[in-house]
């Protein structure tokens, strides 16, 4: 039944939960798969009790798409029996109205296939002007902090970070959240729930992934103004906390970007508040992409006086997707067969492989022949640099499994703008010489 209903999620993109009978030739139960999981009924006797199945085929065949677990907003065309593309609306919270996005194609461009997850999906859509742009919709834990659009609003006017359009919050409606579309939980069965609202997000169009890259200038260019980007964001109060290469694109196709839009951040879904006068603490999450993750939050992920997620862990993953893409991950040499282990799924293990990378000296004849000789030389100061900042900060947490000191931690943090400009300044003197 959940290998159907992943199946059913699949092919129906405006698919909120999905409800099936279960049969025998004495009882019948209902399974309901969402965002959440799965939950059942127990088992009926219809012979003794042949309403509850009437009732039950009856509402499954409800005529009302909102009953039976379709999202209304989501709408198609049809020409010659056949689904074309439609619209896809997004409703103003404070006048009721509706606005309405032209589809693309008749499928999103990507679509998640688990059931338990944030179900995203987006789709390429333009408004009624023409603008290209993309639509999100995915389901957020409500515990876990505010919604992707909260922190790309406080994002508006930032260069180098994805900007938002339009955006849609169900929290506290009907079909927006689990709670309202499953059953009153009793009071053993609350601890197994976690709560999830949906949030729709309209954002401009931006370019590939910056893996696509096709030469030296457009890596180094992008990667420039993703991390100068993330500095504007961080002196908004917000952090990304899950920088990778899938999250970093190329500026708006079809233009000439200009300096701070040659490289643009998306995917707000792990970014936290971020307050410099509050100073560091102590901190359970972990978020992020394996690969690309700093070696203190890997170690941390059993610790008992973990770190906060800071920028020194983000500056660290930057690093990470510049020796990605310089080096590749599969290159027969000791630097390619320690990023091999970079992704494992032994945290220790990953944490292990990138300490070793980081306390090795780096040498340009270490570096493919084919970077120019300024990359080399870029890539052979930015191995020094965060090497040195990590262990820095390592030197103040040690092993985490005792308290360590928060002003020295404070006093690391203190000199974030010399980190950004000494990172940046790098890439940047390798760049004006092209």
């Amino acid at each position: 039944m959940a290998y159907i209903s992943r199946e059913i999620f699949l092919a129906q993109p405006n698919r909120l939960f999905v409800r099936v009978l279960v049969l025998t030739p004495f009882e019948v139960r209902i399974i309901q798969y969402d965002r959440a999981g799965a939950l059942y009924s127990r088992f009926f006797d219809y012979r003794r009790d042949p309403d509850i199945l009437i009732r039950l085929v009856v509402g499954l065949a409800s005529a009302r798409e909102q009953d039976i677990g379709l999202d209304t907003s989501i709408l198609w065309g049809t020409r010659n029996g056949r689904k074309i593309p439609g619209i896809i609306m997004t409703k103003d919270a404070n006048t009721g109205g509706w606005r309405l996005y032209r589809m693309h194609s008749v499928a999103p461009f990507m679509n998640y296939s688990g059931i338990c997850d944030r179900g995203t999906r987006m789709w390429h859509v333009s408004d009624w002007e023409g603008r290209a742009l993309v639509l999100k919709d995915a389901w957020s834990t409500v515990h876990m902090g505010p919604p992707e659009y909260v922190y790309l609003k406080q994002a508006r006017g930032v260069m180098g970070v994805q900007q938002l359009v339009d955006y849609e919050d169900r929290t506290g409606l009907s079909n927006g959240e689990i709670r309202f579309i499953r059953p009153r939980p009793t009071a053993d069965y609350l601890g197994a729930f976690t709560n999830k609202s949906f949030q729709r997000v309209v954002t401009l169009l931006y370019g590939a992934p910056i893996r696509c890259f096709t030469d030296e200038t457009m890596l180094l260019e992008a990667m420039h103004d993703a991390v100068w980007g993330h500095w504007e964001l961080l002196k908004k109060g917000v952090l990304h906390c899950d920088i990778s290469t899938g999250n970093i694109l190329f500026g708006q196709p079809g233009t000439t970007p200009g300096l701070g839009f040659r490289g643009i951040l998306i995917d707000l879904d792990y970014a936290v508040e971020y307050d410099h006068a509050a100073g560091p603490f102590m901190s359970r999450r972990a978020v992020g992409t394996a690969f690309y993750q700093s070696i203190i939050l890997l170690r941390g992920v059993f610790a008992r006086y973990k770190p906060a997620h800071d920028y020194i862990d983000d500056l660290e993953s930057f690093y990470y997707i510049l020796v990605d893409l310089i080096f590749g991950r599969f290159r027969k040499t000791d630097i390619g067969d320690c990023m091999n282990q970079w992704g494992s799924d032994d945290p220790a293990w990953s944490a292990s492989a990138k300490e070793w990378f980081l306390r090795r000296p780096l040498k340009e004849a270490d570096i493919p022949n084919s970077w120019s000789w300024g990359c080399k030389k870029m890539m052979v100061a930015l191995h020094k640099f965060v090497g040195d900042l990590v262990m820095a900060k390592k030197a103040i947490v040690g092993n985490m499994e005792a308290q360590w000191s928060l002003n020295a931690m404070a006093a690391l943090h203190e000199k974030s703008l010399e980190h950004y400009c000494k990172f940046s300044r790098k890439i940047f003197e390798v760049i004006r010489t092209y």
